[in-house]
């Protein structure tokens, strides 16, 4: 038995109406947190990684360059009007967009950063596994290789491998 979805969830219905109505209470800050935090529905969007990392460092970043405004607007009576002015000065947006920037950024490095680490790590576990191979077939000889041709019994063909007549030998068992 398959349940058919049919639209939202009760969940889903119920966040939507508590958001709407925080909004509709709170519309002072919603217009100043939504146009301050375009970067981050912006870096949320073009993520197309599956863990949307760029996001939360972009939104993290992109809410402590709104902090201050924010906490301008709920100090000098938190109304539309305020809000709008706020909004309107120059340095307002830029100290905004220029902290999200710096989450662009901090996006980048670490992620070249990590990519740097993982190239290093993994070639220096290929060479620690072909030294391991070469003293494995020092040791046990080119068979562990898997590499010799086998005849039809599974012995291999080649005679420098079973040390001459041995192969032959262990054949004709």
């Amino acid at each position: 038995m398959t349940k058919k979805k049919r639209g939202m969830s009760i969940q889903v219905r119920a966040i939507l109406i508590f958001s709407l109505i925080c909004g509709l209470i709170f519309m002072p800050t919603m217009v100043l947190v939504i146009i301050g935090m375009l970067p981050t529905l912006t870096a949320v969007f073009i993520d197309r990684s599956s863990e949307k990392t760029r996001g939360v460092t972009v939104g993290a970043l992109n809410l402590a360059g709104c902090m201050p405004f924010l906490l301008q607007l709920w100090g000098g009576g938190n109304t539309l009007d305020h809000a709008f002015t706020i909004i309107t000065d120059p340095r307002t947006i830029i100290v905004m967009y220029c902290a999200a920037s710096v989450g662009y950024i901090v996006d980048w490095a670490v992620s070249g950063l990590v990519a740097t680490i993982m190239v290093q790590t993994s070639g220096t576990r290929l060479q620690n596994m072909a030294k391991r191979r070469t003293d494995l077939i020092a040791r046990w000889g080119r068979e562990v290789t898997g590499d010799l041709p086998l005849d039809s019994q599974g012995f291999p063909l080649d005679q420098d491998a079973e040390g001459g007549n041995a192969g032959k030998a262990a054949r004709a068992r």
